[in-house]
């Protein structure tokens, strides 16, 4: 939304009281031009609207009505609905929200003036045709903040530049509780809960196709992704499902920084701690714009590079490195690799992509060699929270919000993957020191489709091969 920050729209939607809203310009003052009868022909009759003024100063404020506005000259119009709101030039969060306290004079009607909030009013943006300088910028419009009809102090807000006043229409998003699911798992309930559990902690390679327990001691799943994408995060998230609790087991940085120097494999534990569980998340350096872990990557793949190596180290990994391992079983190869994506970052509307053209290519590069040796990839869409305050309030919507299916088809498309690869995944997990069944389930089920993946790949490669003894025996 134009002048408003992600923030400004997430707050706004709790002022009205719903985070499923859309929001759809109707007028623009800037593109429309400063006039009293354009506003009423694009904005009457259509519903509840969001008024967002912006200043030349930085501020931005406005109001939201539950009533359709209309060309006729009605002093005062009752709206319990209707809120006024402000957030200062200095702050890039805060933003103040300010009741109506006479309902029925929350809005007036006249058409010869744009959107008008109190009797006053208390906020008034301009009357007839506002002409412009020279530059484009319009004159000075008298902009009234009282206080008659809302709960809010006197703001000096008086003869301001406007740079622009743009009208939205406000209705129920399409991306409701109530839509049907784009995709059918997982479900949200306690069995589903337990199977995930049972599951994953039950897992052993190819347990379904008579190999015997420890012929394949554990599979790995390798972690690739840009910078901050959440690739330690998610690490974080899997052991903290089975602790019951918030861990730090991988160092996880912020947006732009990169905290995961060294190629780790992380072994977790049961519920129980009794034993550990027969998968291990790996984790690489983030991806970023030259900087390249390719050198190393054929090493990781065929499990020579041992735990905690530093991808810092100039030469590429060799007979040299301390650790490495010459002749590698399969227990030490990676069986699934999982490229993790930030949802947060996409935004086609001004043609931002997951990644940046560089790190997309070095994915290409390393996609290369996943596929001569035919190891199966996922995509682990993190952040989709962020990306759509529907998922952000409730993480079962995951797979009902056509935002998040979106995002999910375009990084299939940009990864040249089939949709059904992609894994959308929460990432609010740390807001709190206590998890939740919602978030165990999504990331129980995640770690399934990765475990069910290598699988896959250990059966068509090696299944055989694991099982002649086992033939022979029984001949």
């Amino acid at each position: 939304m134009s002048s408003l920050t992600p923030l400004d729209k997430h707050a706004i939607e709790e002022f009205i009281g719903e985070s499923s809203k859309c929001f759809t310009k109707l007028y623009s003052a800037k593109e429309n031009g400063f006039d009293a009868g354009v506003f009423h022909q694009k904005c009457d009759n259509r519903g509840p609207t969001l008024t967002v003024i912006s200043d030349t100063e930085g501020h931005v404020y406005g109001g939201y009505t539950s009533v359709s506005w209309q060309s006729a000259f009605i002093p005062q119009v009752y709206d319990r609905d209707a809120f006024l709101f402000y957030r200062d030039n200095g702050s890039v969060q805060n933003m103040e929200k300010f009741s109506v306290r006479k309902c029925e004079s929350a809005i007036a009607y006249d058409q010869t003036s744009g959107p008008i909030f109190g009797s006053e009013p208390d906020l008034g943006v301009f009357t007839g045709n506002v002409t412009r300088t020279h530059d484009g910028t319009p004159h000075a419009v008298s902009l009234k903040f009282k206080g008659a009809s809302y709960m809010m102090p006197s703001y000096p807000l008086l003869d301001l530049e406007v740079e622009d006043i743009v009208v939205y229409s406000v209705t129920d998003s399409r991306y409701n509780l109530k839509a049907l699911p784009w995709r059918n798992e997982p479900s949200f309930d306690n069995a589903c809960l337990r199977t995930l559990f049972e599951d994953v902690e039950s897992y052993w390679p190819l347990k379904d196709f008579g190999v015997p327990k420890g012929t394949v001691q554990y599979v790995n799943i390798l972690f690739v992704g840009p910078i901050g994408a959440g690739k330690s995060t998610f690490i974080n998230t899997v052991d903290s499902v089975f602790r019951g609790y918030a861990t730090m087991i991988a160092i996880a940085g912020g947006k732009g920084k990169c905290m995961t120097h060294r190629y780790r494999q992380y072994h977790l534990t049961s519920s129980d701690n009794r034993r550990y569980l027969h998968f291990r998340l790996c984790d690489t350096r983030g991806l970023e714009d030259g900087f390249s872990i390719n050198k190393d990557f054929d090493a990781i793949l065929e499990g020579h590079v041992p735990d905690k190596y530093n991808f810092d180290s100039l030469p590429p990994a060799a007979n040299m490195t301390p650790g490495y391992r010459r002749d590698p079983q399969l227990k030490d190869k990676i069986h699934c690799v999982v490229y993790v994506l930030d949802a947060e970052k996409y935004s086609p509307e001004v043609g931002i992509g997951f990644t940046t053209d560089d790190v997309h290519n070095q994915i290409i590069d390393l996609q290369k060699k996943h596929d001569q040796r035919g190891i199966p990839q996922l995509i682990l869409l993190n952040k989709t929270d962020f990306a759509c305050p529907l998922t952000k309030k409730d993480t079962s919507a995951v797979n009902r919000s056509e935002i998040i299916k979106k995002h999910c088809l375009h990084a299939a498309e940009r990864l040249g993957l089939p949709p059904l690869t992609v894994l959308p995944m929460k990432n609010n997990f740390f807001e709190t020191t206590a998890t939740s069944d919602e978030m165990a389930i999504l990331t129980l089920y995640n770690v399934r489709q990765m475990l069910r993946a290598a699988d896959a790949y250990l059966r068509v490669n090696f299944l055989d091969e694991l099982r002649q003894e086992r033939y022979e025996t029984s001949v």
